[in-house]
């Protein structure tokens, strides 16, 4: 039954991963990264320019890294909701999925569900 339990986990949080905004969030940081190189580097801006342009960069950088965070804290949240209510009707879950054996099989159950996911989305299945 932990096995069962371990693809159910597994597809929820593939899921719950593939709809959240986790592409904005990265994408922002990168974004205000790149943007700062170029100003630290560029030598036409003076130095006045280049101190109010990097708060503003690191003000962009400091919220895309927060959303980043709490989109992380509520995968969290849901994997150890999920984990407590199966542990809860099947006792041993908890354990089976901290074991090697739980981590390798998850591992493996959510890379080959993700690999499926995306053949199907593509047509390819």
């Amino acid at each position: 039954m932990n096995w069962l339990l371990g693809s159910v986990l597994c597809v929820c949080l593939v899921e719950l991963i593939a709809r959240l905004p986790f592409q904005g969030a990265i994408h922002g940081l990168l974004a205000a990264s790149d943007k700062a190189l170029h100003t630290v580097r560029a030598r036409a801006i003076s130095d006045h320019w280049k101190e109010k342009a990097m708060a503003a960069y690191a003000r962009s950088a400091f919220l895309s890294t927060l959303k980043l965070a709490l989109l992380l804290l509520a995968v969290a949240a849901v994997v150890a909701v999920l984990t407590v209510l199966f542990e809860l009707g099947f006792s041993g879950f908890q354990s089976f999925l901290l074991s090697w054996q739980g981590i390798a099989f998850t591992l493996v159950f959510a890379s080959l569900y993700v690999a499926a996911r995306r053949a199907l989305i593509r047509g390819r299945l």
